[in-house]
């Protein structure tokens, strides 16, 4: 599972803050919408091997980057 709060799109950025799992400590997430991909993402001490998470919202701003009205917050979980 992967939260993402305080999500905010500029002409070349979407931004916003990430919790994996149960890890109180967010992740700084910024999507350059120029090479549709994100800048450095560096997880938290423990939450190494979360990688799959932030793929997720990866592909999940990429599907809104286009979109007139993106939601500030979004929960994903998947099986």
């Amino acid at each position: 599972m992967i939260k993402l709060k305080n999500i905010v799109r500029n002409e070349n950025k979407i931004v916003c803050e990430a919790y994996i799992e149960d890890c109180s400590i967010p992740v700084r997430l910024c999507y350059n919408r120029k090479n549709k991909k994100f800048d450095n993402c560096e997880l938290p001490n423990e939450y190494e091997w979360c990688k799959s998470h932030i793929h997720h919202a990866e592909n999940f701003l990429r599907s809104v980057e286009n979109e007139h009205d993106i939601p500030q917050e979004r929960t994903m979980m998947w099986y």
